[in-house]
């Protein structure tokens, strides 16, 4: 595409630059006019829609044309940190009781990511605001980070795992020196990691961190447990579960980072575009960036509950995931997808059913108790056609009601899924 040869250019001439330095992304997305047929056949299993109850307001009802626009390197390296998430640890492969989300992104030097305690413009800022001059200084490329928690006030336990790319060896290890340093004070205490090359510390006698390198590759760790004596053990787990699943991980050359798949199979193409307003953002992938594809592991990141979530995609043949403004999943087949969309509408404790949009038939919708953590949603609603399953989220209005928009999107989105053929 012209817009990708132009960021090989810029890469060609920008690499040595950090990355906050680089261009601003600006995603361009065209959108498809409804039409009056619809294409394809009814699959067994599915009922038919009511189009004349369907109400898709001002979104797209049909398949549109996605072409995104990279206008920077900093979006060619978005596009490297997504595919980075396939090789991060989750954390409830470390201990399954840790599986409920806390928050995932991928990385960049840019405030949203660094921030001191209190600071309420980034609230939910993965690192310390003392990393970013560090980070910065080391020319952080690209990254991937995952919090979950065991959903307990009383007995907390944590895990969050990072792992950043930077241009060399050396420049992974200052940067790891460097956080490690940075942590120095009288509260904070070494601890040792017999058997493994990493290094830890404790914040207090159940908290601590552990670094670790990797190529050029440096890995960062925090955890929280119930009991000190278990602190050790967790952080070296941690480490050594990271450092397994990199085994094959490889640095994308940043020449080549361009080619990365952006629209494998017209997924995104498939996928309601994120256009409309805030409501229908997600800041998981970067401030501005409209549409991501994710492999099945990386996706699972995203998910509210990491071992419900991690069971369903392998039951199902999970194997590609969109996330626009809403996330679309493949699936092995049609049975596949409705036992995908039941797994991801079930109902927690507190949650509610809400009701399915006029005129669909094949939906599950869910009234969360508690918003989900990334994009804020209160509202879940997931549609099936054929192998496809799309989840369709939204905040909740002032004083908790639903958004009149809901329905519309839900109804966009399903129409297009069938519109695809």
């Amino acid at each position: 595409m012209k817009q990708l040869r132009r960021v090989r250019e810029i890469l060609g001439w920008r690499t040595g630059l950090p990355v906050a330095a680089l261009v601003a992304a600006v995603l361009a997305v065209g959108v498809a006019v409804a039409s009056s047929t619809v294409p394809g056949h009814p699959v067994p299993g599915m009922t038919p829609p009511d189009w004349s109850k369907l109400q898709v307001g001002p979104y797209p009802s049909a398949p549109i044309d996605y072409d995104p626009l990279y206008d920077g390197a900093a979006d060619a390296y978005r596009m490297e940190s997504r595919r980075m998430l396939t090789y991060l640890v989750s954390p409830d492969e470390i201990d399954p009781d840790v599986r409920y989300l806390d928050g995932a992104r991928t990385l960049d030097t840019s405030d949203a990511n660094f921030a001191d305690p209190g600071d309420i413009f980034a609230a939910d800022a993965p690192f310390p605001k003392a990393w970013q001059s560090i980070a910065q200084q080391n020319q952080l490329i690209s990254g991937a980070y995952v919090s979950r928690n065991n959903d307990s006030i009383r007995h907390r336990k944590y895990i969050a795992l990072a792992i950043l790319r930077f241009p060399t060896e050396q420049k992974a290890q200052a940067a790891v020196d460097g956080f490690f340093g940075a942590l120095s004070g009288p509260r904070i205490h070494p601890i040792p990691l017999d058997g493994i090359d990493a290094r830890a510390s404790s914040t207090t006698e159940v908290k601590g961190q552990v670094f670790a390198v990797h190529g050029v590759y440096a890995i960062v760790g925090h955890a929280m447990v119930q009991q000190a004596d278990a602190l050790a053990e967790r952080l070296r787990a941690m480490a050594r579960a990271q450092l397994d699943k990199m085994a094959d991980l490889k640095p994308t050359p940043l020449e080549d980072i361009p080619d990365l798949p952006t629209n494998p199979d017209n997924i995104m193409g498939i996928t309601l575009p994120n256009r409309f307003g805030t409501g229908d953002s997600d800041p998981s992938g970067g401030l501005g960036q409209s549409g991501e594809i994710y492999s099945a592991a990386g996706a699972l990141h995203f998910e509210r509950d990491g071992v419900a979530a991690r069971r369903a995609f392998a039951a199902a043949g999970v194997d590609l995931v969109a996330r626009n403004a809403a996330t679309v999943y493949r699936t092995r087949d049609l049975a596949a997808a409705f036992a995908l969309q039941t797994a991801l509408t079930t109902l927690g404790r507190d949650d509610d059913e809400f009701p399915n949009p006029p005129g669909i038939t094949d939906s599950q919708c869910v009234q969360l108790d508690e918003p989900e953590p990334i994009r804020n949603y209160t509202y879940l609603c997931a549609v099936v056609y054929g192998r496809y399953v799309a989840v369709i989220g939204a905040v909740a209005d002032f004083g908790g009601a639903v958004p009149a928009s809901f329905v519309q999107r839900v109804a966009a989105q399903y129409s297009m899924l069938v519109k695809s053929g």
